[in-house]
């Protein structure tokens, strides 16, 4: 099978644009590095424009804006179920209503209630979550205080509106709101996100359930990752969807109306459909690891060692050794690794990925004069980390004394270091093979683990939020180790393991039922853009502009359809910055990837943290205010 792969040529390129630097005079859009597809899984399905009003009963109708926007009519008066952009609001008098009384929340993501941010000032009242209002009347102090760093927490509170507006009511489970002469059930429905509420109605003569974002057809959500809560959370929100389905179930409803998709006439069957699809999926993606048991300094083979937490050491004979991953290693650790193996200083260190426990403490290798190696397509994820929203992330700049490239063979002492792209628990991955005492040696990072049931097949860690692709990750890495076909393998987390070549084409099987899993279960034009988190971000993520002069940050936007996309861009920023081109208009090719600029600058008594989001249009189809980065002022 020919698949596309990413081999990152483009970092240094990126370096072009970096933060807070004098803004170039011609804003142009370039194109950026490509990334992992399969061609042989072309299809020609594309988004459908939204902005339709329709009438589903008597008194309900449906406004498809961002999310869809439900309309309760009595008279010409309205209540809402979810807000979107706020372009209801000049679509009303189509069908009569002239004020409206209440907005019903379903949850806190940005494309439920991004028009009120813009509104300002509202005669309407608004209810929301109580378990969720501070990500709405305290947005501020949110956003001062989100946790950038070391963060394992994977919820959606990311996906938190720019600033704060008025809250009227706060609702929970149990709770009844009444409105002429209707009664709005709240049922408790966290999954995509921890506090979401459900409303349950009688309209028109039919029982309703508007379910947000906790379904979005028979066996269909919108995205993966927003029910990817803890870092190793990795059911946890489909097991809260389906505790939600029980309590929607128990009223008996005859129609589900969701955030995003089509209603629901089947409700029973499509839970149910659901249900089936996460039952596989606790199957495939509870890990199959067997924690690992010894933590002192040992030998695994007479030159190959494990120092301790995550760390291997490869020793020379010339006395000298060269460490695969430093993270909360301690000095006695190494110390005793160096009196025992007769190592007399660290050359070098490498790491397989980002992550803070795989590096933390790379600095304290200096006082062994050891050199910093870094694979290239994570250099600038350890040199500017103040530049990404990534898990796990170090808190400080990583620099690298040298830089590793795909299929590079490097000499050190009496061995040959291969070092490759080997993505699959975070596209910012690499593993390294060499022989070792006449063994073929792997080290796999945190891609791959020791069986804690031999019987069943080999899984590892999927957290879209480290970026994952479907036709990428595992895959990539499955098919590389059965290029190698290693004696040994080092994983970080366990102890090393002896793979057999049966064992590792059922990893690939394993890989490859992921993404057919994945592909059924997200209702997205290519499922692409419900499992990559970050298909459209801001780079960098947080700016630090010194004074008041034009910085400059990049939407980073990733086309997953194989046909070209039309998109449009709107900035938005509070009233302490400014941008003179806040709107942008640019066509995208089919699996390709490009950054679009904005200059922006800050105004004179600016000070504190302001938050900036891309509202995103792709070829007719409102997606909304997807994207996020912070400025610090």
């Amino acid at each position: 099978m020919d698949i596309k792969r990413m081999m990152v040529p483009a970092v240094y390129a990126a370096a072009l644009f970096f933060i807070c630097c004098s803004a170039p005079d011609v804003q142009d859009i370039r194109l950026s590095e490509d990334f992992p597809f399969d061609p042989a899984r072309k299809h020609d399905r594309d988004y459908a424009p939204t902005g339709s009003l329709e009438q589903l009963s008597e008194a309900l109708f449906l406004f498809e804006d961002c999310c869809n926007v439900y309309i309760l009519k009595k008279g010409d008066r309205a209540l809402l179920v979810d807000f979107g952009s706020g372009e209801i609001l000049k679509r009303l008098a189509e069908i009569g209503v002239q004020d409206v009384d209440r907005v019903l929340v379903t949850h806190h993501h940005r494309d439920q209630v991004q028009g009120l941010c813009d509104l300002k000032d509202y005669e309407f009242k608004v209810a929301v979550p109580a378990q969720e209002a501070h990500f709405f009347e305290d947005v501020e102090s949110f956003w001062r205080d989100v946790k950038i760093y070391i963060n394992y927490n994977c919820r959606s509170h990311w996906n938190t509106i720019r600033e704060s507006i008025r809250v009227d009511e706060k609702v929970t489970g149990g709770d009844i709101i009444r409105w002429n002469g209707i009664e709005f059930e709240v049922i408790d429905t966290p999954g995509s996100s921890g506090g979401a509420v459900s409303y349950a109605a009688v309209v028109d003569g039919k029982r309703i359930v508007f379910s947000g974002d906790l379904i979005a057809g028979a066996g269909k959500v919108t995205n993966w990752f927003d029910l990817h809560w803890n870092y190793y959370g990795f059911t946890q929100g489909i097991n809260a969807s389906d505790a939600s389905f029980e309590r929607v179930r128990a009223f008996s409803p005859e129609l589900l109306l969701p955030s995003h998709g089509r209603p629901i006439g089947n409700p029973e069957e499509a839970t149910a459909a659901n249900s089936r699809i996460y039952e596989t999926l606790r199957d495939i993606l509870l890990p199959n690891e067997l924690h690992r048991q010894m933590h002192y300094v040992r030998e695994i083979l007479p030159h190959l060692v494990f120092i301790g937490m995550n760390c291997y050491g490869i020793v020379s004979e010339s006395g000298k050794a060269f460490l695969w991953d430093y993270g909360y290693v301690n000095r006695e650790s190494l110390s005793q690794f160096k009196e025992k193996f007769n190592v007399d200083r660290v050359d070098a260190v490498s790491f397989s990925h980002y992550h803070d426990d795989h590096n933390i403490r790379a600095y304290e290798l200096l006082w062994e004069d050891a050199e910093i190696w870094v694979f290239e397509n994570m250099l600038d994820v350890f040199q500017n980390p103040t530049r990404y929203k990534l898990p796990c992330l170090v808190p400080f700049p990583i620099v690298a004394d040298r830089v590793l490239h795909h299929g590079e063979k490097v000499r050190w002492e009496e061995y040959e270091l291969e070092f490759f792209y080997l993505p699959g628990q975070t596209e910012f991955h690499c593993g390294l093979a060499t022989v070792i005492d006449d063994k073929k040696v792997m080290f796999t990072g945190d891609n791959t683990w020791k069986k804690a049931e031999p019987e069943k097949f080999r899984n590892g860690p999927v957290v879209p939020h480290n970026e994952y692709f479907l036709d990428g990750g595992f895959i990539i890495c499955a098919e590389k180790m059965l290029e190698i076909l290693p004696d040994i393998v080092c994983p970080a987390h366990t102890e090393e393991y002896f793979p057999t070549k049966e064992d590792l084409e059922e990893f690939l099987g394993w890989a490859h039922r992921v993404r057919e899993v994945m592909t059924e279960l997200i209702d997205q034009p290519d499922p692409n853009f419900g499992m990559d988190y970050r298909w459209c971000r801001f780079y960098p993520y947080r700016s630090i502009p010194e004074s008041e002069e034009p910085f400059q940050v990049e939407l980073m936007i990733r086309n997953h359809l194989f046909k070209t996309a039309e998109i449009e861009v709107v900035l938005k920023y509070p009233e302490s910055l400014r941008c003179d081109m806040p709107v942008r208009k640019l066509t995208v090719d089919g699996k390709k990837q490009v950054a679009v600029p904005f200059v922006l600058s800050r105004t004179a008594a600016a000070t504190g943290r302001a938050v900036i989001t891309a509202d995103i249009t792709i070829n007719g189809h409102r997606i909304g205010e997807y994207a996020e980065g912070l400025v610090d002022l």
